[in-house]
């Protein structure tokens, strides 16, 4: 998820993707011609950690983080809620001194159980601020390698949506550099449609990006499409009983997502990337409407996402792990905000209430009959 605009870069999706479009020009292989699949020194996910559950992190709890101050007691308080929850891999998005390190620090002193995907968050026409970026993520890099498990370089840069893209060359030079300088597996984050080609793309194709990372890392936000684009699936499940309707909208949603790491799949093989694992960087669904989800958004509906998602990621049949959006919520996306497991104030909601004893709860109902559902009325 862009981390600066939220997710209002969404409005420039010009009229959707079609999953049988996606998944029949990646099947093409690019007019036949298999490239060299990936990079020659392949760099393993270590499998252990990839089982654990993972989560988004960043420890922001006011409404303008760029007045904030984090310390490391509120980074404890935060690692120490996941750890009693069982989260056992964070992503982090950029490599800041200000979060990151701290967090990595905290870590290590406390010798907590937690490994860290880490980002480096770089922007077009920003090439110093982009290479000390990338300066910094790798000194964390080598100086945390028992900490740091993976690397990704930019946040949703190469879909054709994006509010700030960058090249397809520029990124592959910012990849190149961090796989030189470092032993761990190197990957970037984004929207599931520029890992599979899908048709909006264009021009913009995902091989050169391929050749030069060990792992994709996509995003599928399944309740965003349905503000955006509501032909993507059928999130209002008109034609089930009302009663059935939330487990038919929710399993519809999974559905969508599986459909969507399918064409990335279906376009890695065709194009030569047979071995390549995929990690879900980036999925979750909001515990309540900030930005229009009205009977959509609820705690409920959260956990049977939260649910059906980690039993994909069990049968061992899908992505290498899923990184849950996010672990708390943030006050300052406005209307981006809502996807935390944990409130804003550290309360579990009915995803980590279930994950976990002697937490401090929400006050909402995880009842499933208060699930959120489609009424037949506007929202």
């Amino acid at each position: 998820m862009e981390i600066k605009f939220g997710r209002q870069n969404r409005r420039q999706w010009l009229g959707g993707i079609s999953l049988a479009s996606a998944l029949l020009l990646s099947a093409c292989g690019g007019g036949g011609t298999i490239p060299v699949a990936g990079v020659s020194d392949f760099r393993a996910l270590p499998a252990a950690v990839m089982q654990q559950r993972a989560t988004a992190y960043s420890p922001y709890r006011t409404s303008n983080r760029d007045t904030e101050t984090i310390t490391k007691t509120m980074i404890e308080q935060d690692l120490a809620l996941l750890q009693q929850t069982g989260f056992g891999l964070i992503r982090l998005f950029d490599a800041s001194d200000a979060v990151s390190r701290l967090v990595l620090e905290v870590i290590r002193e406390r010798q907590l159980p937690i490994k860290v995907m880490l980002g480096m968050y770089v922007n077009p026409n920003a090439e110093a601020a982009n290479q000390a970026e990338l300066d910094r993520g790798i000194a964390l890099a080598k100086a945390y390698p028992a900490e740091v498990v993976a690397l990704s370089v930019g946040n949703e840069k190469l879909v054709y949506w994006s509010f700030a893209p960058i090249d397809v060359g520029a990124m592959v030079g910012y990849i190149r550099k961090v796989r030189a300088a470092t032993t761990q597996p190197v990957t970037t984050d984004d929207n599931w449609a520029f890992f599979a080609d899908a048709a909006a793309q264009g021009a913009k194709k995902s091989d050169p990006v391929l050749a030069e990372i060990d792992f994709v890392s996509m995003h599928s936000y399944p309740l965003l499409d349905t503000i955006y684009n509501e032909t993507l699936w059928d999130w209002k499940q008109a034609a089930v009983p009302a009663s059935q309707r939330a487990a038919a909208m929710m399993d519809a949603a999974v559905v969508s997502l599986k459909n969507e790491y399918s064409a990335v799949r279906s376009n890695l093989d065709a194009l030569g990337h047979v071995g390549m694992p995929i990690v879900v960087g980036e999925t979750g669904w909001k515990a309540a409407p900030s930005g229009g989800e009205t009977q959509r958004a609820s705690p409920v509906n959260q956990k049977m996402y939260f649910d059906r998602i980690e039993a994909w990621k069990a049968a061992g049949n899908g992505p290498a792990t899923v990184v849950h959006f996010e672990a708390f919520d943030e006050p300052w996306k406005q209307g981006d905000d809502k996807w935390g497991l944990f409130t804003v104030d550290r309360k579990a909601r009915c995803v980590t209430q279930s994950l976990g004893t002697g937490l401090a709860a929400d006050s909402a109902s995880c009842d499933p009959a208060q699930a959120a559902y489609w009424t037949g009325s506007p929202g």
